[in-house]
């Protein structure tokens, strides 16, 4: 998740002065602020998933299609992907979740 305010630069960094420093955001979270985003330069958005969600059990799509890849409040919000390339930050995506191979409960099986 990300936090309230990211961490400070040290100077530790590599001498050729490439650094990144990466925020990792849960679908299934809030959306961060701007001011939260402001120093990451790379975002990580988990998790893509090619089912639909179930409160007793997820919507397997046979076909394992993505639909619209949800980024953060449940939802895509393609507006905040935007915004964040056009301020220049790398915005990485991670498949999977607990409906991908994550659960073993017997109820969340789009995998098979």
């Amino acid at each position: 998740s990300v936090p309230a305010t990211p961490p400070s630069s040290s100077s530790s960094s590599s001498s050729s002065g490439d650094s990144r420093l990466v925020a990792s955001i849960g679908n299934w979270q809030e959306c961060p602020t701007d001011a939260q985003m402001e120093a990451y330069t790379h975002i990580l958005v988990s998790f893509a998933v090619t089912y639909t969600w179930g409160p007793m059990k997820n919507q397997c799509n046979q076909q394992c299609d993505l639909t619209p890849v949800s980024v953060c409040g449940n939802a895509p919000h393609p507006e905040l992907v935007a915004k964040w390339k056009a301020a220049g930050k790398k915005v990485m995506l991670s498949f999977g979740g607990a409906g991908m191979g994550g659960s073993w409960d017997g109820l969340n099986d789009c995998w098979e």
